[in-house]
């Protein structure tokens, strides 16, 4: 199967059948080729709204949310990390600030909120490990300590 030639429709070429990716609950190509889905991506990215487009389709495939529900769940938070209530500080590629990120449980794939970078990043690490948590406090409490003692 892995030496059978597909035709892509978008380009025109006919390739073999690993320039495409599998269709979801079945053995066909899905089509047009890679080649052609990243051409399309890129240009769709590259308009002026790109990273709308980018964004409501990660919230669609990954959370099963509408940018609408994203946009709604901001709105009821005023803006800010349901955590630290600050807002977002971290900054992409472009240097304007990130958007908060979807929080949900990596076992059921419930959403629950929308968090800055960093505590996103601190409830993942104690989501896969609770007990990491106490450790970092005592950590925190031990060197507190042992800083303020220094000082003296």
């Amino acid at each position: 199967m892995g030496d059978d030639m597909v035709f892509c429709r978008k380009c025109g070429q006919t390739k073999p059948r690993t320039a495409f990716y599998d269709q979801l609950h079945s053995a066909l190509p899905r089509r047009p080729c890679k080649a052609c889905i990243l051409a399309d991506k890129r240009a769709r990215y590259a308009t002026k709204d790109g990273d709308r487009v980018s964004h409501a389709q990660v919230l669609r495939e990954k959370y099963n949310l509408t940018a609408a529900q994203y946009e709604q769940m901001l709105a009821d938070q005023a803006g800010r990390c349901a955590i630290c209530g600050q807002y977002e500080t971290a900054r992409g590629r472009g240097g304007a600030p990130r958007r908060l990120a979807v929080d949900h449980d990596h076992r059921s794939g419930v959403v629950r909120q929308l968090l800055c970078h960093r505590c996103h990043l601190v409830t993942w690490a104690v989501e896969e490990n609770p007990a990491l948590l106490d450790k970092v406090r005592a950590y925190l409490e031990t060197h507190t300590e042992a800083s303020a003692g220094a000082d003296l």
